[in-house]
């Protein structure tokens, strides 16, 4: 085990070590991190009968509520491209992919405190556990798309092999998102309560029950490109404007969004310990 040495000059006084520490910590972590993931699942779901159930009983009731309303005339909707049940359903779905993986840095931090204040295992490892989960559960949620289009007699297109990318990108999304804002949620509880207040606010102003009409500034919404971008390519279409920027942006503020973590590390283990 490589030796840790604390000192009180700042880290990017020297940007190549911190680089490469950085590195180092990661590739230590990752397999770590399939260990947790591998016991997180096991103890998870060892005293539940439904199992993966629970992770489409809410989009399936959400998907019938919302065809509900829709056919009887309660609440307009514009005209899509997939049948309404399965273009809600997809919409719940990527939506439930991004809220897992905002909300999976914080929780996999606050319930590994122990190891992140009293032990020498990288940090890392824990975000990694989470990001698995993520992307188990989004591959599970992917199935039952799969089996739905199917049930409304959508045809096999080459585009739907691209699906997945665009789960992909939302996780990214969330992933970056939550890492940002893990170090003050570790100090204050209100941060977690705030994620779940920006979660319900911000199901109302993304595409997820309704397509966005032309020219709205909902557009702006960074979770619309890809989210249209995975309907399109459902619908055998191509990606939504923006979706290759927001993609690419996702990427670079989850490198950013890593490497403030490592600088904010010492000061927040510093007031957690």
């Amino acid at each position: 085990m490589r030796d840790i040495v604390y000192s009180a000059d700042p880290e990017l006084r020297r940007p190549a070590a911190f680089i490469a520490a950085a590195a180092a910590d990661l590739r230590a972590g990752l397999p770590i991190g399939w260990r947790l993931f591998r016991s997180n699942l096991q103890a998870r779901y060892r005293r539940s009968r439904l199992g993966y159930v629970w992770l489409l009983l809410p989009a399936l009731g959400t998907a019938a509520l919302a065809a509900f309303i829709q056919s009887r005339r309660i609440v307009a909707v514009a005209p899509t491209d997939l049948p309404y049940p399965l273009f809600v359903l997809a919409g719940i779905i990527l939506w439930q992919v991004f809220g897992e993986a905002l909300n999976a840095p914080l929780q996999q931090l606050q319930a590994g405190r122990q190891l992140i204040t009293r032990s020498r295992v990288p940090h890392e490892a824990l975000v990694a556990a989470g990001a698995l989960e993520v992307l188990l559960n989004a591959g599970i949620r992917l199935l039952v798309l799969a089996v739905a289009m199917a049930w409304f007699g959508i045809a096999a297109k080459p585009a739907l092999l691209l699906v997945p990318l665009g789960m992909a990108s939302l996780a990214v999304l969330g992933l970056a998102a939550g890492l940002l804002l893990a170090p003050v949620g570790l100090l204050y509880d209100d941060i977690g309560r705030a994620l779940t207040l920006a979660l319900s606010f911000g199901f109302f102003v993304t595409p997820i029950v309704y397509p966005i009409p032309a020219g709205s500034p909902l557009r702006f919404n960074p979770l619309a490109p890809p989210i249209e971008t995975v309907r399109n390519w459902m619908a055998g279409a191509g990606p939504a404007p923006g979706y290759l920027l927001v993609t690419a942006g996702g990427l670079a503020l989850l490198v950013l969004a890593w490497l403030f973590y490592r600088l904010a590390r010492p000061h927040f283990v510093a007031r957690l310990g």
